[in-house]
This record gives structure tokens, C-alpha cells and sequence, in this order.
């Protein structure tokens, strides 16, 4: 059966989404979330949920999703311990300086790929499982065809896939509008949502909202997600409300489960809904944005007919109650009010506003659907320790990192394996403040439960004075890589893109690029091989995860991590040494001005300003709303904001947006 995982921002949100049908929930601990400004998760929060969902039979997801400095590792060391202490069944991860502590140090730990890696090829999926990872989390711009190309080419590897919420213009984690506009990363968990404010097109002189995508409603496509064997279903919205949480949760789950969700949408639409449609999965001909009103617009109820005095005529399509919030909305205008029906299609409003004829009305909130409150007072988690447990003829034994001790058993021959019984009896703390994450190992044998719950209760107060975790991080002993100084980064980007597939001579070299986002990408990887070969100076930039399967087959070209392949930290530059073959350098990721030695190598600093979007939505069809029709395939617009000016190529639908 396919997994429903639902967003929580607090632990109020996983309860609601666990007690409405979630299989799992994902969330953010205090430090390196993407979503800074959600509630997130205390150590006490992460007891009580982890708990609760291994005694319903829940899974949890822990998104570690940022960029991290050399600064922030020993921080992220220590969350690691405590979260290594309570479990998780996956770490969701970004950062592959993070990857690499986690591989290192703490690998009962799964680590899932974020969608903030921009996935959307089969060699970012092979690159990744090369690295440890057991699950990635696809890109949001794929189609369910391009989905299920890569669900047939990579069967051994856990695909998760967005199917609710947000979607932002720019693919995820290579977006710079927040931090070139705010000075606020959305790689470090800070997003102003720039793409959620207007813009002036030069040429029409409109005010728009050019790049505020409609939020993605999969609804029954669910069903074509299944059929094509995706293992996991994602839900965004970790800032929204545990009443969101609920109503999606419902719907979703009644999707999955072959029942009719009709009558579960209405309660969706007024938890939270933008204008909304499918996305990418399915590309409608209508334009991918919201139009002038970026906000959350709930469900039609009616249109308004005409304004006598405070009494508001609307010829509705449904019930209006007391005290229902109300949207109208026509061309720029809008306005939101508490509803106060006099009779059938007649409204009361408040003195002062004059809503014009023919203005759309929609149900933002229903009073009929308050939430109650739920209960937070749950017991914690007992804190967990990683043990192998290996049960033969006449012996079990069981190794932690602290003690490794062998028993005696009275064992039978079984026909079955004794695996589940071994597991919970072992995961059991009794009045341990401790408890066992056992791995199973060993024949098929039967034993007596009450002498295995003896040699448990022996183990664990025997454990109880040895249990003591001064692990804390080291940076990596690693032998200093020979690097070279990188050129300034604008002297090799491309004419109107900011990788260049076609090369740069400078220095004795011909400096090439891959593209940080490609969809034929077997015919990138042969004209990049044919371009280095022909050359015979190539040097060649790392602009994706998936660029590590082609170093990895090609180890007589030399490369040098661009600025999309994001090199943060040490341990990620660490990662990359011991990954590339032929490494000639990287450059810093591109937010930041300095690092803290020891490195194994000396980064290449860049001042260099990226494109604040890069885009599978094309900014001429979903910005500007101009038909397909005669299109040329290649265009050029300018835009303004706040008197900046910015340029916008369109190459093929592919949008790139940079500041002049």
C-alpha cells in the first residue's frame, strides 16, 4: 500500500494527521529546517511522537533540509545524537555534509534525498543511492509520465512524490529571489515567498503576479500515482494549521483507500486552497498561475448580483451560515468579511464597503467546521539505542557500542522465522530508562519468551551504568587535495543561461558547465562527453547530483563543483573529493563569503549573482498568459520591481529570471 505523509508543523498537526488516516508525518526540529518559521519540534515533542507512532504503527521523518556552515556541524552532531536516541525511519537531507556525518556516524539514521536537491533525473536517483540514500523525493516540475520513466528505470530505490500544497516558480533549493530581494536563504530555511509578490512587465506595463504558481490538488491522479508503483505520497505545508492537516488527511486517505472523497473537499477548500489545479502531473492549457490574488481563495459559493445599501445580493451556490469568512474578488479587487446572512442570498454587510457588481464570492472558513482541541499530554519515548540481536542453536546474543554480552537459550527448530517476537520483546524498555532498536539476525529457531524477556531485563540493567555518549564532532582527518583558483564565475557563465554547455577558453582551458536542469538528459551527458573529448582542455562544472554518475564513468575529464552543486561546508567538500576522481576545485555555495579551516581543499570564493529563478513554468504562456499559439520558442521580456530591473529569457518553456 502506497504512504500518505503529511505535513506538522507542531506536534498538534501529527496527532491530527495520524488520527485521521496519515501512514506518516514529516517535520522540523528546532535547528536546520526549511521551514524556519514553523513551530517545530522540541526533544519533548520528538519523545511523545515517536512513541505514538510505534505503537500505531506510524512512521516519522525528520527534515534536516538546510545548508549548513563549517560553524553549524558541531550543532547538527549533537541533534543528531538526540534524534539517533529516539529513531527516526528517515532523515530528510540536503545538505551532503549532513549526508556524509549521517552515513559516518549515525547510521541507523535512513537518509531520504529532500526534494531541495532538484531530483528530476534517473542519475540524480543513481547518484544519490551511490551515496546511502534510501528514498528521494522527486522534483514537483515532473509530469506522471516523466514520473513513471523514472519509477521503470530505478525499481530499487523508494520514490516519493508531492502531491498537495505550494508549488514555487523556482525548482526547489536552486531558487535565489528570496536571498538576492530580502537577504533572507530559502536555503537556510528563511523564504520571503518573493514569488508571491508583484511585478510590472515592461513591455504591457501590467502589474502582475507573474510568478505565483497555483497550488497543486493531485485529487484522483493519486490513484495513476499507484498504479505506477510510487511509494510514498507528500503533502506540503508544514506552516498551515492543524485544520489544513485534518481535511487533507481525510481526503487523501479516502483517495487511497477507493472511496469517494467528493464529499471531503469542501472541508479542503476552506483549510487552506489557493487557486489550484495539477500541476505539473498533468499540465492544463490554462495558465500554471494564480492570477492577481496570490491567497488562500477556499471554494466558489456564488456571484454577486448587485449592492443595495449594507444589503448585498448573491446568487449563491451553496449554504451560507453565520459567521462563514467570505472572499470576494473580481479583477484586483478584494475583500474578505464575516458572513451575516439576512435570508437565502441576501448578506448583511458592515458600514463602509461597496463591492462591485459581478464580483466572484468564495467560502474561505466554515463555521460548522471548528477544530477541537486536541490532547498533548502523551507519554514520552524511552530513549532508544541501536542493537544487533543474533539468536542461533543454544545461544543469543546482543551487541550494542557499549556491551556486547551472549546467553544461553533453550532453542527449537521453527518453520517460521522468530524475528517479530525477537523484535518486540527487545524493543521493550520495562523500567529501563532505555530501550533497544534491535536488527534481527539469526536462524529459524524457536524460544521460550519469558527467557528472552530474562535476558532482556539482564542486558538492559547491565547496559544502564555503561550508557554514556561523549561522541561529539571532530572535523575529518582528510590529506589536503591539491586545488586551483577558480576564474571569477561570470567570465564562464552562458549567453542567456548560467551554466555553458558550449565552453569558455580561459586560462589553457575550455571551462564547460552542465545544466542544473535538464530533461533529455542522455543527450546532455553525450554532447557534454563529445564537447570535453573533442576539445581535448576541457574542464567541466558540476551543476547537479546526477553529474556524479557521469565523473563516476568518465574519470579522465577533470571537474570542479559549479554553483549549483552546492559545496557549503567541509564535510561536503569532503564528500566530493572522495566522489570525484578528478577534482580540480568547487566554489563556495554561492550564499556565503567565508568558511572556517580545516578544508580539504581551498574553495574558490565567488561574489557572483545567479538567476533568482530558474523555472520549468514558462514566464511568456503562465506569466503572461499569451497563448502557445506562434510561439518562437525563444523570447526575451523585462520586468520591474521596487525599481529593479530584471531580465527574463524563455528558451524552450524553461524560464530564467536574473537582476540586471
Amino acid at each position: 500500500m502506497i504512504e500518505l505523509a503529511m505535513p506538522a508543523g507542531t506536534l498538534r498537526e501529527a496527532l491530527e494527521a495520524f488520527r485521521n488516516g496519515a501512514d506518516a508525518v514529516y517535520f522540523g526540529l528546532k535547528d536546520f529546517s526549511a521551514r524556519k518559521n514553523a513551530g517545530n519540534f522540541s526533544e519533548e515533542d520528538l519523545s511523545k511522537v515517536r512513541r505514538y507512532a510505534l505503537s500505531n504503527g506510524k512512521k516519522i521523518y525528520i527534515t534536516v533540509n538546510t545548508l549548513l556552515s563549517d560553524s553549524d556541524l558541531p550543532s547538527l552532531f549533537s541533534l543528531l545524537k538526540m534524534t539517533e536516541g529516539y529513531g527516526a525511519d528517515g532523515l530528510i537531507v540536503q545538505d551532503l555534509g549532513v549526508a556524509r556525518i549521517v552515513r559516518e556516524s549515525f547510521p541507523s539514521l535512513p537518509l531520504h534525498g529532500s526534494t531541495q536537491l532538484a531530483v528530476h533525473t534517473e542519475s540524480g536517483i543513481r547518484a544519490l543511492q551511490r551515496l546511502g540514500f534510501s528514498r528521494v523525493v522527486l522534483s514537483r516540475e515532473l509530469s506522471l509520465e516523466e514520473i513513471a520513466s523514472l519509477r521503470r528505470k530505478c525499481p530499487d530505490v523508494e520514490l516519493k512524490v508531492f502531491i498537495h500544497g505550494a508549488l514555487c516558480y523556482g525548482f526547489s533549493g536552486l531558487c535565489m529571489a528570496s536571498s538576492q530581494i530580502t537577504g533572507r536563504s530559502a536555503n537556510g530555511g528563511e523564504c520571503a515567498q518573493v514569488c508571491r509578490t508583484w511585478f510590472t512587465d515592461e513591455d504591457s506595463g501590467q502589474k502582475l503576479y507573474p510568478f505565483s504558481l497555483q497550488d497543486l490538488d493531485a485529487g484522483l491522479l493519486v490513484r495513476k500515482l499507484m498504479e505506477i508503483g510510487i511509494d510514498s505520497l507528500k503533502v506540503e505545508g508544514r506552516l498551515k494549521g492543524p485544520e489544513y492537516v485534518k481535511a487533507v488527511t481525510r481526503y487523501y486517505r479516502a483517495v487511497i483507500d477507493g472511496e469517494d472523497p467528493g464529499p471531503l473537499r469542501h472541508a479542503v477548500a476552506c483549510s487552506f486552497q489557493r487557486k489550484s489545479g495539477t500541476g505539473y502531473l498533468k499540465k492544463s492549457p490554462e495558465p500554471l498561475t494564480t492570477g492577481l490574488y496570490t491567497g488562500h481563495r477556499g471554494e466558489r459559493a456564488g456571484k454577486v448580483t448587485r449592492q443595495q445599501g449594507r444589503k448585498l445580493y448573491i446568487e449563491t451556490e451553496g449554504t451560507i451560515k453565520e459567521r462563514d469568512g467570505l472572499l470576494f474578488l473580481k479583477g484586483s479587487f478584494f475583500l474578505k468579511l464575516s458572513a451575516h446572512p439576512l435570508s437565502p442570498g441576501v448578506l448583511l454587510l458592515p458600514p463602509g464597503p461597496e463591492i462591485p457588481e459581478g464580483a466572484d464570492v468564495f467560502m474561505i472558513s466554515d463555521s460548522s467546521l471548528n477544530l477541537k482541541e486536541t490532547s498533548l499530554n502523551l507519554p514520552l519515548m524511552k530513549r532508544t539505542i541501536p542493537a544487533e540481536v543474533v539468536l542461533r542453536p543454544g545461544s543469543l546474543t546482543v551487541s550494542t557500542r557499549f556491551l556486547e554480552r551472549s546467553y544461553e537459550v533453550r532453542t527449537e527448530e521453527s518453520e517460521g522465522s522468530a524475528g517479530d517476537a525477537l523484535r518486540k520483546i527487545f524493543s521493550q524498555a520495562g523500567e529501563s530508562p532505555y530501550a533497544l532498536l534491535p536488527d534481527i539476525k539469526g536462524d529459524k529457531l524457536y524460544t521460550e519468551r519469558s527467557e528472552l524477556k530474562r535476558i532482556r531485563n539482564e542486558y538492559l540493567s547491565e547496559l544502564r551504568g555503561l550508557v554514556k555518549d561523549e561522541r561529539e564532532y571532530r572535523p575529518s582527518s582528510f590529506p589536503r587535495l591539491e586545488s586551483m583558483e577558480l576564474p571569477p564565475r561570470e567570465l564562464i557563465e552562458g549567453k542567456r543561461t548560467p551554466w555553458n554547455t558550449e565552453g569558455v577558453e580561459l586560462q589553457g582551458l575550455l571551462w564547460l558547465s552542465f545544466p542544473a536542469i535538464r530533461f533529455n538528459e542522455e543527450e546532455v551527458f553525450a554532447n557534454m562527453e563529445e564537447r570535453a573529448k573533442k576539445a581535448g582542455n576541457a574542464i567541466i562544472g558540476l551543476n547537479n547530483i546526477g553529474d556524479l554518475e557521469f565523473a563516476r564513468s568518465h574519470p579522465e575529464f577533470p571537474y570542479f563543483a559549479d554553483i549549483y552543486f552546492y559545496i557549503a561546508n567541509r564535510e561536503a567538500a569532503r564528500l566530493l573529493s572522495q566522489t570525484v576522481p578528478n577534482l580540480k576545485g568547487a566554489y563556495l555555495q554561492i550564499e556565503r563569503q567565508s568558511y572556517d579551516e580545516p578544508w580539504p581543499f581551498k574553495p574558490t570564493i565567488t561574489r557572483y549573482k545567479p538567476p533568482i529563478f530558474l523555472s520549468r513554468a514558462c514566464y511568456r504562456h503562465d506569466g503572461l498568459g499569451l497563448s502557445c499559439a506562434g510561439c518562437k520558442r525563444h523570447h526575451t521580456f523585462h520586468c520591474l520591481q521596487n525599481g529593479r530591473r530584471y531580465e527574463v529569457f524563455v528558451d524552450d518553456c524553461l524560464t530564467v529570471v536574473r537582476a540586471e
